[in-house]
Formats: C-alpha cells, structure tokens, sequence
C-alpha cells in the first residue's frame, strides 16, 4: 500500500469551499472511488495555521494510481482548475509506503457517501 501526501495553503476565506473539494464527501474523493485501488484517504487542517492542510491519499499500488491519473485527465483538469481557484501553494510532500495503517470504516473513513 503508498500514501500520497500532499500539503495544501489555501486562500484566506477560501476554507470551506476547499474542504468541500477534498473532503469525504467531495469531488476530489469521489473521482478517487470510482477506482478499487483506491483505499480511502486521511484530510486534515493544522490547527495552528488554519489555511494549512495535509491530504494522504491511501491507494493499493502505485501502478494503478498512475493509471488513475492518467484515465481520469479530463476530470482531473475540471478539479485541479478549481483548486486553482483556492489555494496560494500545493506541495507534493512524497509517496511512502504505508506502514500499521489502521483498519478504516465507517463515516469517519472516505467511504461516506
């Protein structure tokens, strides 16, 4: 299994409109879904600098990620140009094998729908 991290500082006043893109329930993770390589994915705010947010994408294999990716270009460019619209940065923060993931379920999990 690979983590996909990403670090995300959006526009001020932006927040929530961003956290609708890439929350659970959002387009971004549910582009992911229409793929079973995807496993699901952690979104967080840092709490000291509330426009700062981490994304970690869970997927089964880094071949079928790229694939995804590449498949799914139109959709990708729809999203990506309205995440231009929000964010000032977006930092690619690496790929890592992921280690002692927790078993994920439930509402809390990107299985919300």
């Amino acid at each position: 299994m690979i983590a996909v991290i990403w670090q995300f500082d959006v526009k001020k006043g932006r927040e929530e409109e961003f956290e609708k893109l890439y929350g659970a329930d959002g387009d971004w993770t549910a582009l992911n879904r229409r793929t079973r390589s995807y496993l699901g994915s952690s979104f967080m705010r840092d709490q000291n600098q509330s426009a700062r947010y981490l994304l970690v994408e869970y997927w089964s294999e880094m071949l079928v990620y790229e694939q995804h990716r590449t498949s799914r270009s139109t959709m990708l460019d729809e999203i990506e140009t309205r995440r231009a619209e929000l964010v000032d940065a977006m930092e690619p923060v690496g790929i890592y094998t992921a280690l002692d993931v927790p078993d994920r379920w439930g509402p809390t999990w990107s299985q919300r729908r």
